[in-house]
């Protein structure tokens, strides 16, 4: 490639920026020339290899200014050499190599651009395939999704009829409830009322009973004292029938002596049998007067164990028995004085 002679106008190449901390532009355009002095395409790799340092962010703007310039700077003729002043010359040979280089560049960019838009195809044909398959999935899971919401929907539904339901148990239970509470109250105050009643029946049945216990001692003590009296008549009579039968003895003695005394004896006899006689019968009576006392203690017994309603009338019944066998005993009483006073008799005679 040759270069022509005629002067054109050139636009001036732009001059490397100085950096700060790191490396600078100078120092990558630098690295570039000499790469491409030694027929190398400068790459970011190349650079960072070439000057042991800088990160590919740092070399990245600088090599790509360097590459906007190198056109210019070739067009420029021997005078456009990056880093030296107007007026020194670069030799033709270097020019034609940079354009080799730059057309040789240009050709791999283009290569390479090729690549990645391939690659970048690729991966654009990937991802709208995977795409693809998540639209599927997703309309599979938007179907599922449909499904469950329709399920839920009928479950909700489901729910609302049981709440609904149940909430209709709850205020039926909850009248059922009152109602059971009403009943409890009033089963509460008839059971008060009962045992007030029970209590008032069991007073009254103290009262009964311990009526019933005073009559019951009253009575025992008069029998006590009814026994105690018929002991003493028939230890009395006892006394007499053995004094009858001393006299009896002692007449009889007298009987061998005098005759007179013995028609008196023999009638003594004849009254004494009669008194032995009537004396068997006060013992029945009295027995009959035990039993009889044994048959009220029974009575009462009989009387405490009934009801309060068959208590009033077995008490009318037994009080009238009692009276009965009270006035037999005064009977007995009055049958018992004329024995006494025939053992008197026997006795004066």
């Amino acid at each position: 490639m040759t270069t022509s002679s005629t002067p054109k106008s050139v636009a001036p190449a732009p001059l490397p920026r100085q950096g700060g901390r790191g490396i600078s532009e100078q120092d990558v355009w630098t690295a570039a020339d000499t790469l491409l002095m030694a027929g190398q395409r400068p790459t970011i790799e190349r650079i960072r290899l070439q000057l042991g340092r800088g990160s590919p962010n740092t070399v990245s703007p600088y090599l790509d200014a360097w590459f906007a310039g190198l056109g210019a700077r070739l067009q420029g003729g021997a005078n456009a050499v990056a880093g030296l002043p107007e007026g020194v010359a670069m030799p033709e040979s270097v020019a034609r190599a940079a354009l080799d280089l730059w057309t040789l560049a240009l050709q791999e960019g283009r290569a390479a651009l090729a690549e990645d838009e391939a690659a970048r195809r690729a991966v654009l044909d990937a991802r709208e395939a995977a795409l693809a398959a998540d639209r599927e999935t997703l309309e599979q899971a938007r179907a599922v999704l449909h499904e469950r919401i329709a399920s839920a929907e009928t479950a909700a539904a489901d729910a609302r009829q049981a709440r609904d339901e149940a909430q209709a148990q709850a205020r039926r239970a909850e009248a059922l409830l009152i109602e059971a509470q009403a009943d409890a109250v009033t089963s509460r105050q008839a059971l008060a009322s009962a045992r007030d009643a029970a209590q008032a029946l069991q007073d009254e049945h103290a009262a009964h009973r311990a009526n019933w216990d005073a009559e019951r001692t009253r009575l025992g003590e008069r029998a006590d004292a009814n026994e105690r009296r018929l002991m003493l008549e028939l230890d009395a009579s006892r006394e007499s029938i053995k004094s009858l039968q001393h006299e009896r003895k002692q007449s009889q003695r007298q009987l061998q002596e005098v005759e007179a005394g013995l028609a008196a004896m023999s009638e003594a006899q004849h009254e004494l049998r009669a008194a032995k006689a009537l004396q068997d019968a006060v013992i029945a009576r009295l027995r009959e007067q035990v039993s009889a006392q044994e048959a009220l203690a029974a009575t009462y017994q009989a009387m405490l164990a009934t009801s309060r309603s068959d208590g009033v009338s077995a008490t009318l019944d037994a009080r009238g028995a009692l009276l009965g066998r009270s006035r037999r005993t005064r009977r007995a009483g009055k049958v018992a004085v004329p024995v006494t006073s025939v053992l008197r008799r026997s006795r004066r005679g």
